[in-house]
C-alpha cells in the first residue's frame, strides 16, 4: 500500500463471528463475487452547512446513507427533512461529546441528571478519553435511550446505529451496552470487524443478530490535500469480493458556517469537508462504482434483513 496517502485501511473478509459473509450477501439479494457498499455521512444536525451538504448528497444520489447527531445545535433543522423524506436511509451518530471549542453542546436530558457526562463548563466532553474516565453507565444509558426516543419522536426512523467519535468502543463496558440497547430498539449497531477483530473480548460479544461490517472506511489524519482523490479511490480499488463496506465521510461546505466552528484547516475541519463533499459529488466516483460493478446497499436493507 502506498503509505503516503496515511489511510486507516483493513481489508479483511470474516467468514465467522460476522453476518457480512457468503450468504448474508446472497441474502440480500446479490452474488457471492459481489462487493458491497454503503456510501455514508457522518455528523448531521452539527450545522446548516452540514444539513445542507447531505440533503443535497441525498438528492442527488451522491450518498445513500447518514447517521444525525442528536443532541447537536442542528438537530432538529434536519429532522423535519428527515421526516417528510422517509425514503433516505438515516441512523443516529449516537454522540457523547462536544469537540469543537466555538460550538459546545450538552446531552439531550437535563444536566442534572447526567453529571458525570459533562465537563466543567456544562457541555459533553471534548473527547473520548475523557468521556469515557468519567461516565457513570446508568448516566450513559439514560442520555443514549433519550437520544434514540428523541429522534423516534422527531419522526425519524432510525436503520442503524453508530457513536460519534467511536465513545461507545473506549471500554468493554460501553461497548456491551452499546450491542444491547441497538438489540433492544431492533436497530442494527454498527460494527466494524476490521477495528475489533483482533480484540476477543469484543468479538466473544457478537450475537447473531449483530451485523459485523468487514470494513468501516474512512481517510485518515495526514492524508495531503493533494492526495485526497487517490486516497477514496485506493480505499474503493481494494475492496473484496463477498464483502459488505461503509465508506464514511464527513460532508459540508468551506463556508462561514463551517469555518467559524472548525477552522478551515483542521482535522476534519471545513475544507476537509468540502473536499469530502467534492469526491462524492464527483462523476468520477459514479464511474468507477459501475466499472468495478460495486453494488450500493443500506443500512435499511440490513436492518429488515436482521429484524424481519
Amino acid at each position: 500500500m502506498n503509505t503516503k496517502l496515511a489511510i486507516i485501511i483493513f481489508l479483511c473478509v470474516f467468514s465467522s463471528l460476522s453476518l457480512a459473509d457468503q450468504s448474508t450477501v446472497k441474502k440480500l439479494g446479490y452474488q457471492k463475487k459481489d462487493k458491497l457498499l454503503i456510501i455514508h455521512a457522518d455528523d448531521i444536525g452539527l450545522n446548516h452547512s452540514t444539513n445542507s451538504a447531505v440533503i443535497n448528497a441525498f438528492k442527488n444520489g451522491y450518498i445513500n446513507s447518514g447517521s444525525i447527531m442528536v443532541p447537536a445545535p442542528e438537530f432538529e433543522e434536519f429532522a423535519t427533512f428527515a421526516k417528510n423524506n422517509p425514503q433516505f436511509d438515516l441512523g443516529l451518530h449516537i454522540t457523547f461529546t462536544s469537540e469543537w471549542p466555538n460550538l459546545r453542546w450538552g446531552g439531550v436530558l437535563p444536566k442534572t441528571v447526567i453529571p458525570s457526562l459533562l465537563d466543567k463548563d456544562g457541555f459533553l466532553h471534548l473527547n473520548s478519553a475523557d468521556f469515557a474516565k468519567n461516565a457513570k453507565l446508568d448516566e450513559v444509558e439514560l442520555e443514549f435511550r433519550a437520544q434514540i426516543e428523541r429522534a423516534i419522536k422527531s419522526g425519524i426512523k432510525p436503520s442503524h446505529i453508530d457513536t460519534h467519535m467511536a465513545a461507545m468502543f473506549e471500554n468493554i463496558a460501553l461497548f456491551t451496552l452499546y450491542l444491547k440497547l441497538g438489540r433492544e430498539y431492533k436497530i442494527p449497531t454498527v460494527i466494524p470487524l476490521n477495528f475489533i477483530s483482533n480484540v476477543p473480548s469484543y468479538m466473544d460479544l457478537l450475537q447473531d443478530e449483530d451485523f459485523g461490517l468487514d470494513s468501516y472506511l474512512f481517510v485518515s489524519f495526514g492524508t495531503e490535500a493533494s492526495m485526497w482523490t487517490n486516497a477514496y479511490d485506493e480505499l474503493i480499488d481494494n475492496l473484496q469480493p463477498s464483502s459488505v463496506n461503509q465508506l464514511t465521510f464527513h460532508i459540508g461546505y468551506d463556508d462561514e458556517d463551517m469555518a467559524v466552528i472548525t477552522d478551515r484547516n483542521a482535522a476534519f475541519g471545513s475544507k476537509w469537508r468540502q473536499r469530502d463533499m467534492d469526491y462524492v459529488s464527483a462523476l468520477a466516483l459514479k464511474e468507477k462504482l459501475k466499472k468495478q460493478n460495486i453494488k450500493l446497499v443500506s443500512w435499511t436493507q440490513i436492518q429488515q434483513l436482521i429484524y424481519k
